[in-house]
């Protein structure tokens, strides 16, 4: 049994991605972000799952055109900023013994590369000491050149070709040699990886959801059309299923008795509910609930499951790091009532500190976030544009008049009146805080 102490992702650098230029997501527990439409949220959403992908060391286009279709919106040619041809990401992790970052730039055009990555860690005092840092790539290359610390002296001093297809972080092991500095790279490089490589990204599809698969098909995917195979995993367990329960009841308006799963011949399983209605009861299947429903359950069977992203180095870093899971869920409550929404909410901040598992949500809803208490405000992330067209990120808390926000009443009304946002003009000191509070 592994019993590292996890690694996990603390802050998310779009240096310069899409929509962003030099912003920063900041990861809680449970981070929630805010705005309205277009204005960039998806787009952070997207900077995570490339990092992701990439830290599973795949081909970087593949990490982000597929094979099967793009796996990010607008794939390599729409992730650089408009008018660019290459874009720029980071991550800050945090370890037991401090913080490792990696940063790295990709070319999509003439062709989709890395042309610079950087891997760091924080030293005794704090300071940040730099493992490996690339040379500028050789045009007539596959191949990119990177200097490493060999000597231990906090300066990169040994050159080491890399293959420019591929995250660098992912081809340490192999690159440099186990000395005593190049295991520390080792480690770094295994420690990032362990916590990108543990980001789901949960994107239900409710008419997918609503079909037999077999029961071995466990480990619930991106779309969750496998979540009846994932919940009866989860049903084994008898607190589990009382969990589920009990959380169902939250949101049906009928009382929930039991969950479970109809079997086919061959073993195929289909969520069923059995909910009562005076003093009758009754059992519905998949094809019969609700979209905010089977959601609702995807969103409950990924905390409850906890799974790994797909295509991980979990195998090779799992001797140096684990990983905290990460579970990203855009527009959380979509298809649910406001009452429900809140609801979520409340089960989600549960589980996330009764498993240790961080979540990272994008929401509109009102009433979420009039149920978030004051501790959960500082993760709670506000994303707006600029009259340029750059989008940015800002702690609810570091809005200017955050306090009088607070103080006005409703945060889910200052949403709906769009107070939550900086200024996007320059004010007099007068007129600051009424365009942020919607007065005048």
């Amino acid at each position: 049994m592994n019993t590292l102490e996890p690694t996990t992702i603390e802050e998310i650098r779009l240096t310069r991605f899409k929509t962003f230029r030099g912003a920063v997501l900041p990861l809680g527990p449970l981070t929630l972000l805010v705005g309205r439409n277009g204005s960039g949220k998806s787009n952070a959403l997207d900077g995570l799952a490339v990092l992701s992908r990439l830290a599973g060391g795949v081909d970087v286009r593949d990490a982000l055109d597929g094979r099967d279709g793009p796996q990010i919106r607008g794939g390599a040619l729409g992730a650089p900023p408009f008018g660019e041809s290459s874009f720029a990401l980071g991550v800050t992790v945090r370890t037991g013994a401090g913080l490792v970052g990696l940063d790295v730039t990709i070319e999509t055009a003439p062709h989709v590369q890395v042309v610079a990555e950087t891997l760091w860690r924080t030293g005794p005092g704090g300071e940040r000491l730099v493992l490996f840092e690339t040379d500028p790539p050789r045009g007539d290359s596959a191949d990119i050149d990177a200097r490493w610390d060999e000597s231990g002296g906090g300066e990169p001093d040994r050159v080491v070709s890399f293959r420019a297809n591929r995250l660098l972080a992912s081809q340490v092991l192999a690159r440099l040699p186990s000395t005593t500095t190049g295991r520390t790279a080792h480690l770094a490089a295994a420690q990032v990886l362990a916590a990108l490589g543990s980001v789901f990204v949960l994107d239900p599809v409710p008419h997918q959801m609503r079909q037999y698969v077999p029961r071995r098909d466990r480990v619930l995917r991106r779309n969750a059309d496998n979540v009846s195979a994932a919940v009866a995993g989860l049903l084994e367990d008898p607190a589990t299923r009382s969990r589920l329960v009990e959380a169902l009841n939250t949101l049906n308006e009928q009382d929930v008795v039991d969950i479970g799963v109809s079997a086919s011949q061959l073993d195929d399983v289909m969520l069923t509910v059995v909910e009562r209605a005076g003093p009758h009861t009754q059992e519905l299947s998949a094809r019969l609930a609700s979209d905010g429903t089977l959601r609702f359950l995807a969103v409950l069977a990924a905390l409850l499951e906890a799974p790994s992203s797909e295509g991980t180095l979990e195998a090779m870093a799992s001797d140096d790091a684990v990983g905290q899971t990460t579970l990203v869920i855009e527009e959380l409550e979509n298809g649910l009532h406001a009452s429900q929404a809140a609801a979520v909410v409340g089960l989600i901040r549960e589980e996330v500190h009764a498993r240790r598992i961080r979540t990272l949500a994008t929401i509109h809803s009102p009433a979420i976030l009039d149920a978030l208490t004051g501790e959960d405000h500082p993760d709670v992330v506000v994303c707006q544009r600029q009259p340029d067209g750059a989008s940015t990120l800002t702690r609810l808390v570091d809005l200017p008049g955050y306090f009088r926000i607070v103080a006005a009443g409703s945060l889910g009304r200052a949403a709906e009146q769009d107070r939550l946002r900086s200024p996007t003009r320059p004010l007099s000191s007068g007129s600051y805080l009424d365009e942020l509070l919607g007065a005048g």
